[in-house]
């Protein structure tokens, strides 16, 4: 089964320019868990996720201690509401993941199956000539289960 078969199609995004606040207001209104950010010609060059807004652990070569960052700075769990304000104004492409993982729409759904399962993720973005085509999620892999004969 190819993922053009059970992918998500007319994915909504937002351009690398746009707030953090404009782009959780989208996010809340609309019940998306994921933002694909694209830039002005439409390639997929970011992603903002519900994860950000709970802070992740720092890529910190040889660090000693866990450092968490949250909309691209350090934080203590005390400075969250600081941290959630002064993020209001920032541009995606300030605080996007920009290392996306993708896959094409002719791959298939153990190629998609096997990505999710080794990264850990919960949503992949569907591109062709690297521009956003179709979204994966794990309700996707649920409606593939479910059409399979």
């Amino acid at each position: 089964m190819q993922v053009s078969e059970f992918m998500t199609k007319g994915v909504v995004s937002c351009n690398e320019d746009c707030t953090v606040e404009e782009v959780a207001k989208l996010m809340c209104d609309n019940g998306f868990s994921v933002m694909p950010v694209v830039n002005s010609n439409e390639e997929i060059v970011g992603i903002l996720t519900e994860s950000d807004f709970v802070g992740r652990d720092a890529d910190i070569p040889h660090a000693l201690a866990s450092i968490k960052m949250l909309f691209g700075q350090n934080f203590y769990f005390s400075d969250i509401e600081d941290i959630y304000k002064e993020s209001k104004t920032k541009k995606l492409s300030d605080v996007m993941s920009t290392n996306v993982k993708t896959v094409k729409s002719d791959q298939t759904l153990s190629d998609v199956v096997s990505l999710m399962s080794h990264s850990g993720l919960k949503r992949v973005p569907v591109v062709e000539d690297n521009k956003l085509v179709g979204m994966v999620t794990r309700k996707d892999l649920i409606r593939a289960y479910s059409n399979l004969k």
